[in-house]
């Protein structure tokens, strides 16, 4: 790795998908890292109803005594007059999986918390007349990774514009 080597565009989340059932494979492409990227297979994401802008994710790292474990956070809203809320919340506690799309193509996955997956992460809901929020938390061993993905729902890589990119 060369420590030189920047960034030059800083990402906008564009969608969310949920995965009930999908198995996961640390990655074999070594460019990827192998130990912290994910491989999917036999996955059958959803798209997660809401709007990119209500998506937010969090990661943070604390000292313990096996080393750093980081704690990632990742909550979304959605209007608490839809039709299909409580079928959409029932499947959002039941999620297994879930893959972050951002603008720049790359997918972050969010459910491993170690080698292979032990734990789903934790969900918490919170409703007023207007949203409700989902919020899912967990432990891992090592930061958000990123994942091959499904993403068929035709949402633009251009969408939110990125001003950076100009």
């Amino acid at each position: 790795m060369d420590p030189n080597n920047k960034v030059l565009v800083l990402p906008n989340i564009c969608g969310i998908e949920i995965d009930l059932t999908g198995n996961i494979q640390p990655s074999i492409n070594p460019s990827l890292q192998p130990f912290y990227n994910t491989y999917v297979q036999n996955g059958a994401p959803k798209q997660a109803y809401t709007t990119p802008t209500k998506i937010n994710i969090g990661e943070s790292a604390t000292e313990g005594r096996a080393g750093l474990i980081y704690t990632q956070t990742l909550s979304f809203e959605f209007p608490s007059n839809d039709p299909l809320r409580v079928a959409r919340i029932n499947e959002y506690i039941r999620a297994k999986y879930i893959y972050i799309k951002l603008s720049t193509g790359m997918v972050f996955f969010f459910g491993r918390n170690d080698y292979f997956q032990n734990a789903t992460p934790k969900v918490r809901l919170s409703s007023d007349e207007k949203t409700t929020q989902v919020s899912y938390t967990q432990r891992s061993i090592f930061p958000l990774g990123f994942t091959n993905g499904s993403f068929d729902f035709q949402l633009s890589e251009d969408f939110p514009v990125n001003f950076y990119n100009l």
